[in-house]
């Protein structure tokens, strides 16, 4: 599988992922997610991989989430603990 926004390099039974985003910090976005979520599962079903280890390009393994899509504040519902933040 090909991905964007991670890279992947297998060593034997262990899968090495790296966020990449280095401009960015591999500020951690909903595509980074995403990718990582197809690449479990696609690990998951491989019985040879036996660790993945996660880390990230360049100088940072990742400064968080990346917020610069998000437009106003956190949207509330009628709970205030479940905050949302509206993406645009």
């Amino acid at each position: 599988m090909t991905y964007s926004l991670i890279e992947t390099e297998r060593d034997g039974s262990v899968l090495v992922v790296r966020l990449n985003r280095p401009d960015k910090l591999n500020a951690f976005t909903l595509d980074m997610h995403h990718e990582l979520l197809r690449l479990y599962d696609e690990a998951d079903a491989d019985n040879d991989v036996r660790v993945i280890v996660v880390t990230g390009n360049g100088r940072a393994f990742c400064a968080g989430a990346d917020l610069s899509g998000v437009r106003g504040d956190f949207a509330y519902g009628d709970d205030p603990n479940t905050a949302t933040p509206v993406v645009s």
